[in-house]
């Protein structure tokens, strides 16, 4: 006999757990199956985002306690080192295992989580979506796809990549500078825009990562190189390891009467920078008070702010096409901006106010110069 439900999510990441850590506060008699091809709940994740006035509060809104906190930055390269102190905002850190973990425990009893199963066909039926995996065939009447599977006609701009390896380290004397997070410490690379992002944690702990945004990058090389900036600081242990490559784009995602998208393939993740818990929290805080319904899921779908989508779209216009000058472009904008109209740009919040301050920061030519290329 085949189980029915309400809701077939698939994903139990950080948008289906936060999604419905809040849909089931409305709705709590919901049937709602969750299938995770992972076998248990991530350890090598973080997520990281912007707190402070005029931003919603995620450790408040979603009962969850971050790990670390920082008021003050540091962005580097080209010889300049920018340091601002960001409050009343702050950059805080969030343990990406701790964090799914905290979110499965609310919603424990209200759903069921099937983890080890891999999906391996959606069909939308005339009154019901019918999901084979690899553990058996699932009806319901809604699904919700966290999957991040983009098809080609869902982009609308430049489409660029975000990889990343890193590591927590630990090393034997103060190396770190605990009261400061380094965002982008920029390397000199001619085809690719390439920094270290450092959260220290102790005087002698922190997550070091290599990053490049690249139109097709190389995780074999970039192990390599992050080896190489590893050694700079001595001898050291490894306590935790993560890597994994974001897509970079505007996407609009597709969607139907009884299926939308979340996550990554919705566009929830800033297509600037790939952050996305941020944008997770701003859709469904827009969503708060629905029902999920046939009449109404497609009000669900992720919108993006248009005016935001065009910044973003010169943005990565710019790191595709002249990535040795892109450092340029970040350090500008963090030099040049009020720190608050920028966290609240990059929060996805900004005011009028706030994009005007924006636009006077940013390097001018780079930017005529994305603006005037064609997709």
């Amino acid at each position: 006999m085949i189980k029915e439900y309400d809701i077939t999510v698939i994903g139990a990441g950080l948008s289906s757990l936060m999604f419905l850590s809040k849909i089931l506060k409305n709705k709590p008699k919901l049937s709602i199956l969750v299938i995770e091809q992972k076998k248990s709940i991530d350890h090598s994740q973080s997520f990281c985002v912007w707190e402070g006035p005029g931003l919603i509060d995620i450790e408040k809104e979603y009962k969850l306690k971050s790990k670390y906190r920082w008021n003050k930055i540091l962005i580097e390269g080209n010889g300049e080192k920018i340091k601002k102190d960001i409050s009343p905002y702050r950059y805080v850190h969030h343990d990406g295992y701790s964090t799914l973990k905290s979110l499965t425990r609310q919603v424990k009893g209200k759903i069921k989580i099937l983890y080890g199963i891999k999906v391996q066909k959606v069909n939308e039926l005339e009154k019901k979506v019918q999901v084979i995996s690899s553990q058996g065939t699932f009806l319901s009447n809604y699904l919700l796809d966290s999957r991040p599977k983009i098809s080609k006609s869902e982009i609308k701009s430049e489409y660029i990549q975000q990889a990343f390896i890193g590591n927590v380290i630990e090393v034997n004397s103060d190396n770190f500078n605990n009261s400061e997070a380094t965002i982008m410490s920029f390397s000199k690379n001619k085809n690719e825009t390439e920094f270290i992002y450092q959260l220290p944690f102790t005087k002698k702990r922190a997550l070091v990562e290599t990053t490049v945004f690249s139109s097709n990058p190389n995780l074999k090389k970039l192990q390599t190189k992050h080896i190489k900036n590893l050694k700079k600081y001595g001898s050291y242990k490894i306590l935790r390891s993560e890597k994994g490559i974001i897509p970079m784009a505007l996407i609009e995602a597709q969607t139907s009467e009884r299926i939308i998208k979340i996550g990554t393939a919705a566009g929830m993740v800033r297509a600037s920078s790939g952050y996305s818990m941020r944008k997770i929290a701003n859709w469904i805080s827009d969503n708060k008070g629905k029902s999920l319904k046939k009449n109404n899921l497609f009000s669900f779908r992720y919108k993006s702010n248009p005016s935001l989508d065009f910044f973003d779209r010169i943005f990565l216009r710019v790191i595709k096409d002249h990535p040795d000058k892109s450092p340029d472009l970040f350090i500008k904008l963090f030099s040049k901006s009020n720190h608050k109209s920028l966290i609240k740009f990059l929060s996805d919040k900004p005011s009028w106010l706030d994009i005007i301050n924006i636009i006077l920061s940013m390097p001018k030519n780079l930017m005529i110069k994305g603006l005037l290329k064609k997709k």
